[in-house]
């Protein structure tokens, strides 16, 4: 009864923050922190710059104290924490601290944690999203790493003038002992996308749902494993529908790292012969089923369209094909797993206002592209040309309200920025915390409105550190990639807009470093993987690696569905977009407000190229 009542008290409060009469289902996130029943809601205001918490069953018989907080990658050093209690059963108490490199806790100067109720089971609080203070952490839109923990030990205040790592003022030091382990004291993190754009729901009734999964399949005991289905759809197919909602069926969560669902791209008398398999003994005739139509990956869940656009599937020349393609990383090698993973495609036969489709930005999958091990934060870059636009776009342009960004293990940083001629507009998508581990289709809340002749360019950042070899794009989880699925409308015939660095340029820059840099190792006919792991790395021999990425002539994939490119254009060889090199680093309205001299927790790490990572 007591849960009851705290949660209308809480949503009561949440609905003084909302102009209007009633709080919308679509306003209100959830998450479950430990993955069970303790329940965090969350309500952002965005004219007010902060959010609502509501922690259910933050306390219980066993658990005095409650901490909730944020880290930069998941470690409790250098976190952000609020701590609740109710002292003497009586009173509420919230302290805003942080952690010091040290692993003790210290009170925080400034105290922005702000209470609003707090009961036997639950808390409910308030943050600004930015609160001038160096020792929080700024709410973003990116990944954020969300620490919790709950003990039933004492949490002593004793003043302690030793000096920190982060500032030589005397400060409050609490107690670490509620963050061992033991049977009364419990902890954990989770990650999640905190400032974000509403909930989408679909209005229709009548809606009907297409599954296409594998069939109890064995996965392959190695390291990759790209396994495909074909499946023919039912004869609903013969009508255009929209579909609007996608949600991912996952039977093996540990080896599962991402999925599509294609659709075969051909005449719609042409069979393909049905197949489960490893996608690299794909039938010929498969290979038209290109068209992408829905997808997942690591921390990503169910995806809905907006209300005025779904994305087309049917009709009378449509081909009833589609292929089911599952990634599976299975590092240790396991063998004896059974999979029968796939997508749950939800369809509604009342077509919306617009068609919506998928386009694919970044890089290509592919060796040409190189990152030098040892480095702290390499970036490269995938172009979607103005060019690439100018031929593909309609003339009102594209409205994009969906981005999936994507690396493989060593990406920590991922943008998109959007040019308009020499003008920089508004990011299409940024995570500079991103994680590879949590990869969701996020709905912008912002959403670009890109015309013919803008360019989009895909930024990714790695770290290299402790490895040992040199890293090449491609295919594999070793491999890496550079994507931003963004999900938009009008549809158009553009799938793929993406760039590597050019042949000629390539043959170029492997005959100057055999040549110049005297790396004799080098192969000019060589595989190009050879070539770039024959490379002895020095600061100089990066920097121009970096210098040919970022100003050499590109080859251009500015490719339809089918996957040709498209006419009127030679797109091999053609020019970069000229952009800022340095990426600004995203601030708020208090950027050098620093009163005690303390270090911000959110300083990066940065590389002697100049680009850094959080």
């Amino acid at each position: 009864m007591m849960r009851v009542v705290t949660v209308g008290v809480i949503l009561k409060i949440l609905i003084m923050i909302v102009d209007g009469n009633r709080l919308a289902n679509t306003k209100l996130h959830t998450l479950l922190l430990d993955h069970k029943k303790i329940k965090l809601s969350w309500l952002i205001d965005w004219n007010k710059q902060e959010v609502m918490f509501n922690v259910d069953n933050a306390f219980s018989a066993k658990n005095k104290w409650f901490s909730f907080g944020f880290s930069k990658r998941g470690d409790m050093e250098q976190s952000d924490l609020c701590l609740f209690t109710k002292e003497n059963d009586i009173f509420d108490v919230a302290v805003d601290a942080y952690v010091g490199d040290d692993g003790n806790i210290y009170k925080d100067v400034q105290q922005d944690c702000h209470v609003l109720r707090m009961d036997d089971k639950s808390v409910a609080f308030k943050r600004k999203f930015s609160t001038c203070d160096p020792q929080d952490f700024d709410f973003h839109e990116g990944t954020m790493y969300v620490l919790w923990s709950q003990t039933n030990d004492t949490v002593n205040f004793s003043q302690n003038s030793e000096a920190t790592p982060q500032t030589s003022i005397m400060k409050e030091n609490f107690s670490t002992q509620h963050r061992k382990s033991s049977s009364l004291n419990t902890s954990g993190m989770v990650m999640g996308q905190l400032l974000r754009a509403d909930k989408l729901e679909i209005p229709e009734k009548n809606v009907e749902e297409v599954t296409i999964t594998l069939n109890k399949i064995k996965v392959p005991a190695k390291d990759t494993t790209y396994w495909c289905r074909i499946q023919k759809l039912d004869d609903f197919v013969k009508r255009k529908h929209h579909i609007v909602q996608f949600e991912p069926i996952i039977t093996s969560p540990s080896i599962v790292h991402h999925m599509e669902v294609f659709h075969c791209e051909t005449d719609v008398d042409v069979d393909i012969p049905l197949y489960e398999g490893n996608c690299d003994d794909l039938p010929t005739e498969a290979k038209v089923c290109s068209r992408v139509i829905s997808l997942w990956a690591m921390g990503a869940s169910t995806f809905t369209y907006p209300r005025q656009a779904g994305l087309p599937i049917g009709g009378p020349s449509y081909n009833p094909y589609i292929r089911l393609e599952v990634h599976f990383n299975n590092p240790d090698i396991l063998d004896g797993i059974v999979d029968s993973s796939g997508m749950k495609i939800k369809i509604i036969s009342e077509l919306r206002e617009f068609d919506a489709a998928i386009m694919e930005l970044g890089l290509e999958y592919t060796d040409k592209m190189a990152i030098p091990q040892g480095l702290t934060a390499f970036p490269l870059s995938g172009y979607c040309i103005s060019d690439c636009t100018k031929a593909a776009l309609p003339s009102d342009g594209i409205t994009i309200f969906g981005s999936q960004l994507h690396t493989h293990l060593r990406g920590v940083r991922i943008l998109t920025r959007h040019f308009r001629g020499a003008t920089e507009l508004l990011p299409v998508n940024r995570d500079d915390y991103y994680s590879h581990h949590f990869q969701e289709i996020r709905t912008l809340r912002y959403k670009p409105n890109v015309l013919p002749g803008d360019a989009l360019v895909t930024t990714c950042y790695y770290t290299t550190e402790g490895y040992n070899q040199t890293v090449l794009g491609g295919f594999a989880i070793s491999d890496e990639m550079c994507v931003n699925y963004i999900q938009y409308y009008p549809a158009t015939k553009l799938e793929v807009c993406k760039s590597s660095v050019s042949e000629k340029t390539l043959e170029d820059y492997f005959n100057y470093m055999h040549n110049k840099e005297h790396q004799k190792s080098i192969q000019i006919d060589g595989a190009r993987s050879d070539n770039y792991r024959s490379i002895e790395w020095t600061k100089s021999r990066v920097d121009e690696l970096w210098t040919m990425y970022t100003q050499e002539p590109l080859s251009m994939q500015c490719n339809r569905s089918d996957g040709f490119r498209f006419d009127g254009f030679e797109w091999e060889g053609s020019n970069v977009t000229p952009v800022t090199l340095q990426i600004p680093v995203q601030s708020g309205k208090c950027e050098n407000y620093n009163p005690f001299g303390v270090i911000p927790l959110e300083q990066g790490k940065c590389g002697f190229l100049g680009e850094c990572i959080y």
